[in-house]
């Protein structure tokens, strides 16, 4: 009786732990946060370390107003969870998101950044809408696409070492599954249109770019 008690306990506990661990891992690789590396691998990519000064201006244009519109969703009761794991309440966060990273592009354009560092960001800006407009009718992970999205870009852009980045996508998938989040298919889904968004921009360059 006794073993069989001990065994429920241990079980509760590593599920305990393993709902810590995908917790960390939403938060950590969530969309907003990977916008830091996603624009220092574009500054890597670009080969010019110049262009750190277009980084910090577009962060700052398309990545503070959309997290604190969601703070304040959360301050005042109007979502329960910063990751809005209900697609109806993404709408309003998606849509300040996007005109955020719009005046950013625009911003981009005004001053006259090299396009080696602005199609990048366009490629993520088509991304976020076409999210949007998925969003709209299902529950396509964000958290999926942005990842793959990262590791796809930080293959084709870099190569080398930076291949290890796909490593986040599985483990991504295995957080937001493990939470009950999305299903596999809005996972994989998710996944494949992050891939897919910079894979499209790699093959226009020279033509589009």
């Amino acid at each position: 009786m006794s073993s069989v008690a001990s065994t429920a306990v241990g079980s509760a506990d590593r599920s305990g732990s393993l709902h810590i661990v995908a917790r960390v891992i939403s938060d950590v690789l969530s969309p907003a946060a990977l916008a830091v590396p996603g624009l220092m691998l574009g500054v890597w990519a670009s080969g010019d370390p110049s262009m750190f000064r277009y980084a910090l201006l577009y962060f700052a244009f398309a990545v503070p107003v959309p997290m604190l519109y969601v703070i304040w969703l959360l301050k005042t009761g109007r979502v329960a969870d910063i990751h809005l794991p209900n697609r109806h309440e993404r709408v309003g966060p998606f849509a300040v998101a996007s005109a955020a990273a719009l005046a950013g592009v625009v911003a981009l354009v005004f001053i006259g950044a090299p396009a080696v560092f602005v199609a990048p960001i366009i490629a993520a800006l088509i991304q976020t809408l076409l999210l949007f407009a998925i969003t709209l009718a299902w529950q396509i992970s964000i958290h999926t696409s942005t990842s793959a999205g990262l590791a796809t870009f930080a293959a084709l852009g870099i190569g080398g070492g930076a291949i290890l980045f796909s490593l986040l996508v599985p483990i991504v998938m295995w957080a937001r599954l493990y939470l009950k989040r999305h299903t596999f298919a809005q996972t994989l889904a998710g996944a494949a249109l992050g891939c897919g968004s910079f894979a499209g921009l790699f093959l226009l360059q020279g033509i589009a770019w």
